[in-house]
């Protein structure tokens, strides 16, 4: 990146509150090297319990505008206003609006844009609203950007098929998880594993899957009746999953523990963590159970049989299955723990430390801004 003044980039989401696209994005903004780059970011509402980790040299701007186009009207204003260089934008509602709002703008004041998908496109489209309305605006507007952005190939791979175009030219980045000081921490003062300690965590909806796992450790509790669960993580199925464990019997061995400041901690408190997703592009908490040293069983999704290395470092189970989730956990809770599996799996985390993964986005974002045709970009030019 030649140039002698910080690049100016934004980072544009529908929000801050605790998920896998907003802590990326809140660990980029921390990371990046200020002398290189001036950072802000864009939201479309300003809340979210990720607010207070935001660097304090870091503007917070609300876009605002209800719908696509108005918002992408008012983004367009904002990017000129502020003299973005370079937008990063995620989730697929916010990824059309900046496509729609570069648009919008004169030649001369576009930045170069990065939208970026975090799910895969299968998923995404099966749940979405107005599926048919939304497959065609993806495929109109997303060749559009100049490039996108994923953390795992599969998932690019995805997209690009779902476009039935040649579309925007893919960069496979790894996700900035975890964080090297919570890491020192942990590992100058490991905490006591509670015996019995299950742990998940994840917003609470549906496509998180805690419903299925509360209905798969009542099950559990049958052989191991001292066992408690704690679902860390807030959202709007809280009342239906508090009903569900009341309804079971078992309201008194589950616990939704709410937003977590110390997930990786949180882990390594429990003795098996569960990734119960019935849709999962990646997974953070599934690498910050693995850094944690805690036994993992998690959904056969794209993200967490990457992670798990195919079951290499895990048990998978089908999406959505609670008998064989439940037989899963109550296998893991019996049988010993493999050491060797746990420190090759703490081995496999480190890929996804923060400060490498910054550095990798660093580079890939200096190559957005040569004078260098977004097409010529490759998965490996960006690692």
């Amino acid at each position: 990146m030649t140039s002698n003044h910080p690049r100016r980039i934004a980072f544009a989401l529908p929000h801050l509150k605790a998920g896998g696209i907003e802590v990326v994005v809140r660990s980029l903004l921390g990371g990046l090297e200020r002398s290189r780059w001036a950072p802000m970011l864009i939201l479309n509402r300003c809340e979210g319990e990720l607010l207070d980790s935001v660097p304090a040299d870091v503007p917070v701007l609300s876009c605002g505008g209800q719908g696509m186009l108005p918002r992408a009207r008012a983004l367009a204003g904002l990017l000129r206003r502020q003299r973005v260089e370079l937008l990063y934008s995620g989730t697929n509602a916010i990824n059309l609006s900046a496509v729609l709002a570069v648009a919008l703008m004169r030649r001369r004041f576009r930045p170069r844009l990065v939208i970026s998908e975090h799910t895969t496109a299968e998923s995404y489209l099966a749940k979405a609203r107005q599926p048919r309305l939304r497959r065609l605006l993806i495929r109109m507007l997303y060749p559009q950007a100049d490039c996108l952005a994923v953390p795992l190939e599969g998932i690019g791979k995805g997209w690009q098929q779902a476009l039935r175009l040649p579309g925007p030219p893919l960069a496979c980045l790894p996700n900035p998880v975890l964080e090297e000081a919570a890491l020192a921490r942990l590992q100058a003062e490991p905490p006591k594993r509670v015996p019995g300690r299950i742990v998940a965590a994840g917003r609470l909806i549906e496509d998180k899957g805690h419903g299925v796992l509360i209905s798969a450790f009542a099950e559990v509790l049958k052989a191991h009746r001292h066992a408690e669960l704690l679902i860390y993580g807030s959202g709007s199925g809280q009342a239906a999953l508090e009903a569900q464990a009341q309804a079971l019997g078992i309201a008194d061995r589950v616990h939704l523990m709410g937003y977590s400041k110390d997930l990786l901690r949180d882990f390594a408190r429990a003795e098996l963590a569960v990734l119960p997703s019935l849709r999962e592009g990646f997974g953070n908490v599934a690498v910050e159970a693995l850094a944690a040293g805690t036994p993992l069983v998690a959904s056969r999704c794209l993200g967490p049989e990457a992670i798990l290395q195919g079951g290499k470092l895990g048990i998978l189970v089908p999406p959505g299955d609670a008998p064989a989730l439940a037989a899963a956990v109550t296998r893991a809770l019996t049988q010993p723990k493999d050491a060797r599996v746990l420190e090759e799996a703490q081995v496999a985390a480190q890929h996804y430390l923060a400060q490498t993964a910054v550095q990798c986005f660093d580079s890939f974002a200096s190559g957005m801004l040569a004078p260098v045709r977004a097409s010529r970009l490759t998965p490996e030019a960006a690692r």
